[in-house]
């Protein structure tokens, strides 16, 4: 009949040794939770920043494979000489670093195609009048100012000169600010316009109009009814595209008037 071994053999010498030795060389008690987390944290951060990027495939994970075992290589970490203040700060340095190479990939992905969209003459930067404009119609901006899709064409990026207020066709639109109509016509792209100077700075523009209801060298009042919103020229649907020119540069319009 077959019997079993000696169940009291003890466990194998060298191994137990070296598991007596480990413990005692690490002097780190309750802190080895510590320790795992910073395993964790650190292999779950180069992986992910890694898988983001796509910068060189393999040469990303062996960078982080090569800093996984210099920082935790069981006996450098066992040493009493071990500072969590210098790794947190090694940490923390090559994070920023690599975060900052996250930014650099976006920012140079986001501005593929679109360096040549911007038209001569406009701004991002925030716009500051002594006194802002009244609300030109009713609605919601259905387009904002800057880089957007091509509402004709999704597969391209167009830079938007003004903002878009949508709302029923018919819509009262009234001029931001007084002024003088400085042009009023028709053409394939703006439909009905209205150009309004108001000042040696500020221009306004109101495009897309079913009707207008005033005519070149007419005098306005902000507030006044200049023309009925439509969907004349290029236009999806019916809105009011508005423009706000200050020195003959084209700012964001939402600065400029009351919201």
């Amino acid at each position: 009949m077959w019997q079993r071994e000696d169940i009291n053999e003890p466990v194998d010498n060298k191994l137990q040794d070296e598991y007596i030795n480990i413990i005692k060389k690490s002097n780190i008690g309750n802190e080895s939770n510590i320790y795992l987390y910073f395993q964790i944290m650190f292999m779950t951060v180069m992986l992910v920043v890694s898988f983001v990027l796509k910068s060189g495939g393999n040469d990303t994970f062996e960078f982080a494979k090569e800093n996984y075992k210099q920082v935790f290589e069981k006996d450098n970490f066992a040493e009493s000489t071990f500072s969590y203040k210098t790794f947190i700060e090694e940490m923390q340095n090559e994070l920023q670093y690599r975060y900052g190479q996250l930014i650099s990939v976006f920012n140079n992905l986001n501005s593929q195609g679109s360096a040549d969209i911007y038209p001569d003459n406009v701004s991002t930067e925030k716009i500051i009048i002594s006194e802002k404009g009244v609300l030109p119609a009713k609605g919601y901006i259905s387009s904002s100012y800057g880089i957007r899709k091509n509402p004709f064409n999704s597969k391209e990026k167009e830079f938007h000169t003004g903002i878009d207020i949508a709302s029923a066709k018919g819509t009262f639109i009234k001029s931001a600010f007084d002024g003088t109509v400085i042009s009023a016509g028709t053409n394939n792209i703006a439909g009905n316009f209205v150009r309004i100077q108001s000042s040696d700075n500020i221009v306004t523009l109101y495009a897309h109009n079913q009707f207008l209801l005033v005519k070149t060298g007419d005098k306005v009042i902000a507030g006044q009814v200049i023309a009925t919103m439509g969907d004349t020229g290029m236009a999806t649907g019916p809105h009011l595209h508005f423009e706000f020119i200050y020195n003959g540069t084209r700012y964001n319009p939402v600065y400029a008037i009351n919201i």
